[in-house]
């Protein structure tokens, strides 16, 4: 099978306008089998950081126009987070991200989703988001510089 480049740019436009203004977020744990599925926040999973627009804390993040099979990051924007651990292993001072979720406005990728989300991994060098163990003391900020949603059907 394979997607031709206006079908690619319509789904992407779609999923453009579903996920504008809202987060992306790193955590630890084992990663989920679906984007769909809660997480066990007590037990399980925690969150290192949540990135907004130049690391406010309230503004979403937004991506450019599609183009061939891919949408990326607004260039214009700083995708930056302050690392604050949050959930099962919060007291820990090191963590290393094992998945991401980017996730629409007023949801915080914990709970079932409520709508559409993104997900894959991160961490390790061969991961979606590649980056080393997080340090929480309060005043750590981490950045993502490039960032983007490919459809391909290879």
């Amino acid at each position: 099978m394979s997607i031709a480049d206006y079908t690619a740019q319509a789904a992407l436009a779609a999923i453009k306008t579903e996920l504008d203004g809202g987060f992306l977020y790193l955590f630890a744990g084992p990663v989920p089998a679906d984007a769909d599925d809660a997480l066990d926040m007590d037990t399980l999973h925690t969150q290192i950081v949540m990135f907004s627009k130049d690391g406010d804390g309230v503004t979403g993040l937004t991506f450019a126009s599609p183009s061939g099979n891919g949408m990326a990051k607004s260039p214009s924007e700083v995708w930056e987070g302050t690392i604050g651990f949050d959930g099962a292993e919060d007291d820990e001072e090191t963590l290393t991200p094992t998945f991401w979720r980017f996730c629409q406005a007023g949801d915080d990728g914990r709970g079932e989703a409520i709508g559409p989300r993104l997900q894959g991994t991160a961490g390790g060098p061969t991961t979606d988001i590649p980056c080393g163990a997080q340090t929480d003391n309060g005043t750590n900020t981490l950045s993502v510089d490039t960032f983007a949603v490919i459809l391909d059907a290879a």
